[in-house]
């Protein structure tokens, strides 16, 4: 979830554990059966997936964004602030968003000690994104290729 900490901030712990339980049934929703989702700590969700092609990984993820996106529209958007390289900094306000951070056996990685930093990763590069709601591609695949959500591409800058 990007920017979680400001939905805790404004809202609070206990109503932004509730909507991370809601957010978890969703992603299950929007996952064929047999594809399993832990919560590895704080607002991160691990999915792993097998025997599917790099592109349909890819478009489940981008369902993912889609459907958190939609749900989580009608929020008041949150305040951030972004860090600049001179130290000084921009407040923005996004809604609610999701970025997801794809790896692929083998090409990022043989292992969970391999793979999960890779696809981690990706997700921060993609949560990087001022908009939001991308998927971050791993490196070496595609130029590192980031997809943009189709929804949400609104901002009060």
């Amino acid at each position: 979830m990007d920017g979680f900490i400001y939905f805790n901030d404004r809202y609070g712990h206990n109503v932004g554990d509730e909507k991370l339980k809601e957010i978890a049934k969703l992603i299950c929703q929007n996952l064929p059966d047999g594809i399993d989702v832990f919560r590895t700590g704080g607002e991160e969700f691990l999915i792993l997936i097998n025997n599917l092609k790099m592109a349909e990984v890819v478009l489940l993820a981008m369902r993912i964004c889609k459907a958190v996106n939609q749900n989580y529209s009608h929020l008041p958007p949150l305040r951030r602030f972004f860090g600049m390289s001179d130290n000084s900094y921009v407040e923005v306000y996004f809604p609610l968003t999701v970025s997801c951070g794809v790896a692929f056996y083998p090409e990022h990685g043989v292992d969970y000690s391999t793979l999960y930093p890779a696809a981690e990763e990706a997700a921060l590069r993609g949560g990087k994104n001022l908009y939001g709601g991308v998927v971050g591609v791993a490196r070496n695949l595609y130029s590192s290729c980031f997809l943009p959500s189709t929804e949400n591409k609104n901002s009060d800058l």
